[in-house]
């Protein structure tokens, strides 16, 4: 740090008051100051003088802060002999300002922590000392609650002092030696509550007692106590709880205080801190004891409170995470209570399973009208989970008959807590509960699906029932359709494990959905029942007489409020079911086209919607194609042709641009009348080509147009890229407009879709010999375009052109490992490629390290065939060794270093004597890669690095290893309870 001229306190003053009172721009400014200030020695002498008295609050909170942090940083530079005097001028000034202002005394409460935790060898009784000062009351003229405030905020700080001073002590051992006052810390706080129960509470008792009980949870999480010893604070902290809750009850006020809710809510916090500690296993008995008091003394309140829209939500809240909590914690203590039939475990899990029961049933829809429901699925997903983990068979198998029940009552609870807020209660929703709702109902759904591997096939039946009795409650109340919309997402959200065998309930459901009168409902049971549909694709594709009513339905739907779903559905019908949709394809075709004629739909449903109309029309004659072809793919390329030939490119004219070349890439990504691999009719000439000879020119125009818009680009790119892979040799006629298309867009950018293209078409053809020839000059041109757009890069501005240059050695990499006959061409600049495929690796963006990484390993794999390879390797393999070691000792963010592993073990399987040599030479350079590795270390790794051939992990522990070395860090350290 650079030396400060001595500080006037009267500008540190000054500069404080500016800091606290002024804009953001002149508060960078000043903060700079003020912090090489504070890290100052003088600081140690100036944080006392602006703790005067008469300063104003802001210079005494500066001055406070400043000591506090010296305490933490810079305790080196307080000599031995003045630590007493500095203990005796802290404890001073706290008394100094007992009275206020408040935020001075904590930082100052703070301060002496710090000093506590780095006296603690020199001053062994220090936390009793200053129990005994402060809750004695020894300080003349200062109110007991300010001691025991005093005293609270101390100890508070002391277990988080602990985490974070500037110490040589191991943190380990500080945690041990603050481990041995636990005991008297919880004595204290626990006389002292015990103390207060007995009295009327007010608003500053309520303040030391949160500090009293917020101790209990920073010790317990910070340092850790046996929950043997945590009983009896157990028990008074459950007093507590029920002090703050059950008056306001029994009064008739109803509503707890905000003090009495903010006590109770930490109070139940530290009984989580307790039951959930590391080692607590190790007690399965006191574990027990405490559950059984938690039960015992809770369950009361959450009875009482078991209703929606209650106005002691938090506390119930908090209560239901210590039983799950809890619970979770020990399972194992409670699967081993039911195998061995201990009925006292028995008792205490079967009690605990109904609180959890009832958290996931409360009444009310989340999280408008309740807030608890969610926090219990993640117990139901563990619960499921440790019975099938277990691993003696025969226990495993009591525990599953032992849950049945449950997950079958389960099941009942979540078709009911899916239930949408109807009509007539949507009015209290924004669009955040909405959202949250949402996410809800898909952790519902994911729930289904544990409740399914504990129930089978059974859960059919609970969800067939509950859908009959929502239709009769329909049939009762012809608006009451959240109940049967809820019941149909149930079926779906286990559609998945359910094929064509199923004839019970699946055939009733499918019954159901044809028949529900949508028009008279809400649309979202519409949308729920299209989804639906497309679930159980898989199941229809085994009973073909269900598909009429499932067209029909999804028809229906493109028609309306919910086309997004019936979009889904139907793309999930045509791709499982296209060949049982032969029969039906025109109609079916005729309805799509209708609605893509409709203008109705939003651009990404037309464009999902093509997906289904190519599965179709590859089900007609060949003879009708063409027609339906005009009628559904010109008017997408009559609108590019026009926007072409306007040449204007402003927004509306690329979102049109974008939308239209989408909804043809993925007609082209499904329209492929190849339907059968093995019985290929040579006479069929794919729908595509006719497309793609008629409207080539077209992305020609579009390239010229387009070319400084990525998205535009993409689009195109994916669109030829579907013809390409959908055509394969019949695409060959138009790969020399493909070609102009590609060099088009080259000459005035090189970016990452037009370089994908040119590798799809290079892997395809370049092993047809009447092609070779045009896809060598493509390859050409993809390389040496790419080149251009490096050189003309500046090399600190590498990061701008990242995602190409990822793209570009990515695509690369394909081209050798599927068609290294490329590698034959010796036009190529092969020492280009390795100099920039290093330059890709020295990034700090995590995708071109990759693919620099793996070219230059598929390259040097590849080398030995072709000496004009092995040339380049050879010339620059010293070089390469080089970046490496660069990359692994300090430039490559330190989670990509193993990926270095890779290239190495090919350069030592192809030129092990070389890579011996250029390592060796690389390493010998004086303070490379960095000055903190010794040479005598270098020596180790160079020697460790050499002798893996083959062991990738054991490479990769040793570049790590080298990373930590060169960079100075410390290796992480598992800390040891």
């Amino acid at each position: 740090m650079e030396q400060l001229e001595p500080i006037d306190i009267a500008r540190l003053e000054e500069a404080v008051v500016v800091f606290y009172r002024s804009t953001s721009q002149e508060q960078a400014i000043t903060h700079e100051w003020l912090t090489k200030a504070e890290a100052s020695p003088q600081a140690w002498q100036f944080s006392w003088q602006l703790m005067q008295l008469g300063k104003s609050q802001e210079v005494q909170f500066f001055g406070a802060i400043t000591l506090h942090s010296k305490l933490m940083k810079y305790w080196n530079e307080v000599p031995p002999e003045n630590r007493e005097e500095l203990k005796q001028k802290i404890l001073e000034t706290i008394v100094q300002f007992a009275s206020g202002p408040k935020l001075v005394l904590n930082r100052l409460c703070l301060a002496l922590s710090a000093y506590i935790v780095h006296m603690l060898e020199d001053w062994p009784c220090a936390i009793e000392e200053v129990i005994d000062t402060f809750q004695n009351q020894r300080i003349p003229n200062v109110s007991a609650e300010v001691q025991r405030w005093i005293m609270l905020e101390v100890l508070l700080g002391i277990p988080e002092e602990a985490q974070v001073i500037h110490t040589s002590v191991k943190r380990v051992t500080l945690r041990g030696e603050i481990g041995k006052r636990v005991p008297l810390v919880l004595q204290t706080v626990e006389a002292y509550l015990k103390q207060q129960l007995s009295l009327e509470w007010d608003s500053e008792t309520f303040a030391n007692m949160m500090r009293a009980v917020k101790c209990v949870s920073v010790w317990i999480r910070n340092i850790g106590y046996s929950i043997e010893g945590c009983v009896s604070i157990c028990a008074v902290l459950l007093e507590v709880v029920n002090k703050c809750y059950w008056p306001c009850i029994r009064s008739g006020v109803g509503c707890m205080s905000s003090d009495e809710n903010e006590l109770a809510e930490t109070g139940l916090k530290a009984m989580v801190s307790i039951i959930v500690q590391p080692d607590c296993h190790n007690y399965p008995k006191t574990a027990a004891v405490l559950i059984k008091m938690f039960l015992d003394s809770l369950c009361d309140i959450t009875q009482v409170e078991w209703k929606r829209d209650n106005e002691n939500e938090d506390i119930i809240v908090h209560i239901y995470m210590l039983f799950v909590s809890a619970v979770e914690r020990h399972s194992a203590l409670f699967l081993s209570g039911i195998t061995a039939t201990d009925p006292e475990l028995n008792a205490i899990w079967s009690r605990m399973v109904h609180e959890i029961l009832q958290c996931t049933d409360k009444p009310g829809i989340y999280p408008v009208e309740e807030s608890c429901s969610t926090m219990a699925l993640a117990f139901w997903y563990m619960l499921q989970g440790d019975v099938f983990a277990m691993p003696v068979e025969e226990d495993k198998l009591k525990c599953w008959e032992h849950i049945k029940p449950l997950y079958a009552h389960l099941t009942t609870v979540l078709v009911r807590k899916s239930e949408q807020p109807d009509e007539s209660s949507i009015d209290k929703w924004n669009s955040d509960d909405l959202e949250c709702f949402r996410c809800y109902r898909q952790d519902i759904s994911d729930t289904f699906m544990y409740c399914y591997d504990v129930l089978h096939d059974y859960i059919l039946e609970i969800l067939a029932a509950m859908l009959d009795e929502a239709i009769a409650e329909l049939q009762t109340h012809p608006t009451h359709w959240t109940k049967l919309e809820a019941c149909i997402y149930s079926f779906q959200s286990v559609a998945e494990h359910f094929g064509g065998e199923e004839s019970r309930q699946i055939p009733k459901l499918m019954r159901v959905l044809s028949e529900i009168p949508y028009d008279k409902l809400n649309d979202k049971l519409l949308g729920t029942a299209l989804e639906t549909i497309g679930s159980y694709c898989s199941w229809l594709m085994e009973n073909p007489t269900y598909i009429p009513p499932a067209i029909d339905l999804l028809v229906r739907g493109l028609n309306s409020t919910m086309s997004a779903q019936a979009t889904l559905g139907l793309k999930e019908l045509c791709r499982d079911c296209q060949l049982q949709l032969k029969p039906y394809a025109e109609p079916l075709l005729d309805a799509c086209q209708a609605t893509l004629g409709s203008g109705r739909m939003k651009n990404s449903d037309s464009v999902r919607l093509m997906f289904s109309i190519g599965k179709l029309m590859s089900l007609l004659p060949q003879e009708k194609i063409p027609a339906y072809l005009d009628i559904i793919v010109s008017p997408c390329f009559e609108e590019l042709q026009t926007i072409c030939q306007a040449g204007a490119t402003t927004p509306a004219a690329r979102i049109r641009t974008i939308f239209r070349l989408n909804m043809i890439s993925t007609l082209f990504s499904s329209l492929n009348t190849d339907l059968d691999e093995e019985v290929k009719d040579l006479h069929n000439v794919q729908p595509v080509l006719l497309v793609m000879q008629k409207t080539m020119p077209i992305f020609r125009l579009i390239a010229e147009l387009w070319v400084e818009e990525i998205e535009v680009l993409e689009a195109a790119c994916s669109a030829l890229k579907h013809a390409i892979v959908n055509l394969r040799s019949s695409f060959r006629p138009m790969l020399q407009d493909l070609c102009y298309f590609i060099v088009a867009s080259f000459q005035t950018r090189c970016c990452a879709p037009t370089l994908e293209i040119s590798k799809t078409a290079i892997v395809i053809f370049y092993k047809e010999e009447s092609c070779r020839q045009l896809m060598q000059q493509l390859l050409l041109e993809f390389v040496s375009h790419s080149f251009k757009l490096f050189e003309s890069t500046p090399q600190q501005n590498f990061s701008n052109v990242s995602d190409t240059m990822e793209m570009f050695f990515a695509c690369l990499t394909q081209i050798i490992k599927k068609v290294p006959q490329v590698l034959e061409d010796k036009s190529i600049a092969y020492e280009r490629l390795i100099y920039y495929a290093q330059h890709s690796m020295t990034l700090p963006e995590n995708g071109p390290i990759r693919a620099g990484i793996q070219f230059v390993t598929h390259f040097v794999m590849q080398s030995r065939n072709q000496p004009h390879m092995t040339e380049v390797i050879l010339a620059n393999g010293e070089q390469i060794m080089r970046t490496i070691m660069i990359c692994v000792g300090y430039m490559t963010p330190r989670q990509q270093v193993d990926k270095f592993a890779d290239v190495l073990l090919a350069i030592n399987k192809k030129y092990p004597g070389e890579m011996a040599v250029w390592l060796r030479n690389v390493m010998a350079v004086p303070n490379f890669p960095t000055e903190l590795i010794s040479d005598a270390e270098k020596s180790r790794y160079v020697s460790l690095i050499i002798k893996v051939k083959v062991n990738k992990r054991m490479l990769q522990q040793h570049l790590n290893e080298l990373a930590i070395k060169t960079r100075g860090l410390v290796p992480l350290q598992v800390p040891v309870n």
